[in-house]
C-alpha cells in the first residue's frame, strides 16, 4: 500500500515559517518578501485572519522598501479580504481602493476586475447601490475582454449575480431579471454550474416576487425544488427556497393555510436543525408577518421576537425594522408606542447611515442633462474661483516669502558687515599696535645711538683731555682731575645703563591682552553683568599670529553676547591659561543653560565652530538646564 506523502496546511505552514527565518538570514529583501508571500497565501486557505492581517502588513511594508508594485498591489489585496472578513468595510475599502489603482497601472486586470467586485460587495453592504454598480459596471467591462477560463467566468458570472441583485433593490426588476439570466449563460460555460444556475435562479424567484408576480416566482421556486441535490448538498439555500415559496404563496393568496404553515414549518425547522441563523431569521420574519394577517397574534407576537433577537445577534437592520413594525401593529398601547419608535429612530439613523456611505464611497450624478449643464457650468466657476483665489495665495505667499527672506539677507547682510567691520576694526588695533610698538623701537635705537655715539664719544673725549691736565704736578689740580675724571666715569657706566634699558623691549608682553581686557570690561559694564578676567602670564602672545587673536577677540565677544541675550546670565568668569603649551580659553556663566543634545545650533555657535576649525581649534561645550553653561576652547599650540 503506498504511503500517503501528502502535507497537511498545517504541515506547510510551518515549513514556510522556517523558510522565512532562512530568508532573514540572507539580509536579502526580496527573498524574504517571497517567502511571507507564500505564507500569506497559506493563511488565507486556512482562513487565519488575524494571522493574515499580520503578515501583509509586513509585506506591504518590505515591498514598498524594494519598490515591487506587484507585491504591494497583492499586499492591499490581502489586507482588503482580511478586513472585509473582520466586518472593519472602511478599511477594508482602503486597502481594495489603493489595490485596483495598482492593477490598473500593472494592468493586471483579472485582479483589477476581482478587487471592484469586492468594492462593489462592500457598497452594496452599506446600501451604497449607484456606488456598487458604477464599479460591476467598471468590472464587466474588463473581464468581458479577459479570457474564458474558470476563474474569469466565476468572477464574471458574480458581477452579473451582484448588479442584478443591485437593481432589484433599486427596483429595477426587468433589468435585474435581465443581469441574472446573463450570469446564467456566463455559467453554462463553466465545468460545474449547478449551484451557479440555481442562486441565480433564486434570485430571479425572489424578483419576480419584490416585483409582484407572485405565479412567475411560485413556478420557478418549483422548478428549483424538483432538483433532489439541492436539500443533500446545500440545506441552507432548500430552506431559503421553501421559505421563499411559502412567502409567495402567501401574498398570493391561491393556496390553503395548512399548506402555506407546513412550507413556513419545515422551513423553521430545517433552518433549526442545520443552526442557520440567518435563514431562521428570515422564516420567522416571514411567519410573524402571516400570522399577523390571519390575527393569530400570540404566534405572530412568538415569531417577530424571534426575528428581531436574531436580527439584533446578526446586525441586520432591515429584519430588526420589519419585526418592530409588525410588533407595533400586534402589542396595543405602551407597548405598541414604544415599537413603533424604536422602530421611527432605527430607520431615521439607517437613512443617516446610508446617506453618509453615498457620499463616503461615491458621489451621485445628476440625473438630467440640464441639471448636469447647470453643474458643468457651476463647476467651472467655482474652478475659476479655485483658480484666481490659488493664485491670489500663491502670489500673497510669494510675496510674503520674498518679504521674509529680504529681511533675513539684510539682517545676515548686517550682521556679516558688523562682522566685517569688527574685524577691521581690530586688524586696525592690531596694525596701530604694531606700528606703535615698531615706533618705539626705531626711538630706541634712535636714542640709544645719540647717547652712545654722542654723549658718550664727546665724554670720552673730556675723559682724555682730563687724563693729558694730569701731567700737572699741581697736588690740588690733580685732586680735582681725579675728581672728575671719577664723575664723568660713573656718568659714562650711567648712560651705558640707561643706553642698554632704552634697547630692551621692555613692553614686549603689553598689546592683545590690554584690547582684550578693554573689550571684556567694556561689553560686561554694557550688559551689567558681574565678570572676572585672569590672563595667564606665561602666555606668549607673540608666539600667536594675528588671525588667532582676531578669531579669539570675536570668539569671546559672541560669547558674551549670547551669555547677556540668550543665557541671562548675571555673572560671567573668563580666563585664558597657557596649559603644557596650549592655549585654553574658558568663558563660565551661570545663566539658563541647555540640552546640548537636543538645542539647534544657531548662527552664533555655528560662526564660533567656523573660526574654531580656521585656527585648528577645539570647542567643548558644557551646559545644564538652569545650572549655566561652559564654553572651552583650545588652540593647539601657543609655542
Amino acid at each position: 500500500m503506498a504511503k500517503n506523502t501528502e502535507k497537511t496546511n498545517e504541515e506547510r505552514i510551518s515549513y514556510a515559517k522556517k523558510a522565512i527565518t532562512l530568508s532573514e538570514e540572507t539580509n536579502v529583501d526580496s527573498t524574504l518578501l517571497n517567502s511571507k508571500r507564500v505564507l500569506s497565501f497559506l493563511y488565507i486557505i486556512d482562513g487565519q485572519i488575524d494571522n493574515i492581517k499580520s503578515i501583509n502588513l509586513d509585506n506591504l511594508t518590505l515591498a514598498k522598501k524594494i519598490s515591487d508594485s506587484v507585491s504591494i498591489a497583492n499586499a492591499y489585496y490581502n489586507l482588503g479580504y482580511s478586513y472585509g472578513k473582520m466586518q472593519k468595510v472602511d478599511s477594508a475599502y482602503y486597502y481594495y481602493y489603493n489595490a485596483v489603482k495598482l492593477y490598473d497601472k500593472l494592468e493586471d486586470f483579472k485582479n483589477y476586475a476581482a478587487v471592484l467586485l469586492n468594492m462593489a460587495n462592500i457598497q452594496e453592504s452599506e446600501r451604497d447601490y449607484i456606488g456598487a454598480q458604477n464599479n460591476v459596471i467598471k468590472a464587466i467591462n474588463v473581464v468581458d475582454k479577459l479570457q474564458k477560463n474558470e476563474y474569469n467566468l466565476d468572477t464574471q458570472w458574480s458581477l452579473y449575480n451582484l448588479i442584478g441583485i443591485i437593481s432589484g433593490e433599486l427596483q429595477q426588476y426587468d433589468n435585474s431579471i435581465d443581469y441574472h439570466n446573463k450570469a446564467i449563460s456566463t455559467s453554462n460555460q463553466l465545468k460545474d454550474n449547478y449551484f451557479y444556475k440555481i442562486y441565480s435562479n433564486v434570485n430571479i424567484a425572489s424578483t419576480y416576487r419584490k416585483k409582484g408576480d407572485y405565479d412567475l416566482a411560485i413556478n420557478k421556486y418549483n422548478q428549483i425544488l424538483e432538483s433532489s441535490r439541492l436539500l443533500t448538498e446545500d440545506a441552507s439555500t432548500y430552506a431559503y427556497v421553501i421559505n421563499d415559496l411559502a412567502y409567495s404563496k402567501y401574498l398570493a393568496g391561491k393556496d390553503t393555510k395548512s399548506a402555506i404553515e407546513s412550507l413556513f414549518r419545515q422551513a423553521f425547522q430545517l433552518s433549526d436543525s442545520i443552526s442557520d441563523k440567518n435563514i431562521k431569521m428570515s422564516v420567522s420574519l416571514n411567519f410573524s408577518e402571516y400570522f399577523k394577517s390571519i390575527k393569530q397574534l400570540d404566534s405572530a407576537a412568538i415569531y417577530s421576537s424571534i426575528a428581531y433577537d436574531l436580527g439584533k445577534e446578526l446586525k441586520h437592520n432591515k429584519t430588526i425594522l420589519k419585526a418592530l413594525y409588525i410588533k407595533s401593529n400586534i402589542e396595543t398601547g405602551e407597548r405598541s408606542k414604544q415599537y413603533l419608535f424604536e422602530h421611527i429612530k432605527l430607520n431615521d439613523s439607517l437613512l443617516f447611515a446610508e446617506r453618509s456611505s453615498r457620499n463616503k464611497f461615491m458621489r451621485i450624478d445628476y440625473e438630467t442633462e440640464e441639471i448636469k449643464q447647470e453643474n458643468q457650468q457651476i463647476s467651472r466657476q467655482r474652478l475659476w474661483l479655485l483658480i484666481v483665489s490659488g493664485g491670489l495665495l500663491f502670489t500673497l505667499f510669494f510675496l510674503y516669502i520674498i518679504k521674509t527672506q529680504r529681511e533675513k539677507n539684510k539682517e545676515l547682510q548686517l550682521e556679516r558687515q558688523q562682522q566685517e567691520a569688527n574685524e577691521e576694526i581690530y586688524n586696525l588695533m592690531l596694525s596701530q599696535q604694531d606700528k606703535i610698538d615698531e615706533a618705539r623701537g626705531l626711538e630706541k635705537n634712535r636714542i640709544s645711538k645719540d647717547i652712545h655715539d654722542g654723549i658718550l664719544g664727546k665724554l670720552f673725549g673730556i675723559r682724555l683731555s682730563l687724563d693729558g691736565l694730569n701731567l700737572s704736578v699741581d697736588k690740588d689740580a690733580i685732586n680735582k682731575r681725579s675728581h672728575y675724571i671719577s664723575e664723568l666715569k660713573n656718568i659714562e657706566e650711567d648712560i651705558r645703563k640707561v643706553s642698554h634699558e632704552l634697547n630692551t623691549d621692555f613692553i614686549k608682553q603689553s598689546g592683545f591682552l590690554d584690547i582684550v581686557k578693554t573689550l571684556v570690561d567694556t561689553q560686561m559694564n554694557a550688559y551689567n553683568i558681574e565678570y572676572t578676567f585672569y590672563g595667564d602670564e606665561s602666555i606668549d602672545w607673540d608666539a600667536l599670529n594675528n588671525k588667532v587673536k582676531i578669531h579669539l577677540y570675536r570668539i569671546l565677544q559672541e560669547t558674551m553676547q549670547n551669555a547677556y541675550k540668550h543665557a541671562e546670565a548675571t555673572k560671567v568668569d573668563i580666563s585664558f591659561n597657557n596649559e603644557t603649551g596650549k592655549l585654553v580659553l574658558s568663558i563660565l556663566d551661570n545663566g539658563k543653560g541647555f540640552d546640548v543634545q537636543k538645542s539647534k545650533k544657531g548662527i552664533g555657535l555655528k560662526n564660533i565652530e567656523d573660526r574654531i576649525k580656521e585656527i585648528n581649534g577645539k570647542l567643548n561645550i558644557n551646559s545644564q538646564v538652569n545650572k549655566g553653561t561652559n564654553i572651552i576652547i583650545i588652540v593647539p599650540t601657543i609655542n
